[in-house]
């Protein structure tokens, strides 16, 4: 193995322990991942950039919003991320629970939007 080799898992081991500081677990995309440092390295800085370390929003509205983005997805992976992550950085019950509202409503109209506009046509 090269020395530029041995860096860079150096490198992705220590993003992966980030994350298990600051998740409590490694999730299971970035470990699955993380096996090829070209795709990883660059996932967990955007990764690291927007949920770890915002700049504008405080990481108790990042993960709300990460709440409300997986409710609309329907991503049950990540959802059982950014819950407990929104109670650890002070959210309430309440205020998940409008995230996951604001999420599911965003959903549901998108539907409508696109479903709505193609039945327009057909007047």
């Amino acid at each position: 193995m090269s020395k530029e080799d041995v860096e860079i898992q150096a490198e992705v081991r220590r993003k992966l322990k980030a994350m298990e500081e600051f998740y409590g677990f490694s999730p299971f995309v970035a470990r699955y991942i993380s096996e090829q440092p070209d795709i990883f390295i660059p996932y967990s800085e955007l990764s690291a950039r927007i949920l770890l370390n915002p700049r504008h929003l405080s990481i108790r509205e990042v993960e709300l919003a990460a709440v409300s983005a997986s409710a609309a997805l329907s991503s049950e992976h990540c959802l059982n991320i950014h819950i407990p992550q929104a109670e650890k950085a002070g959210a309430t019950r309440e205020e998940i629970l409008e995230a996951v509202m604001v999420g599911c409503w965003m959903a549901m109209t998108r539907g409508q939007s696109v479903a709505l506009r193609k039945l327009a046509k057909l007047e």
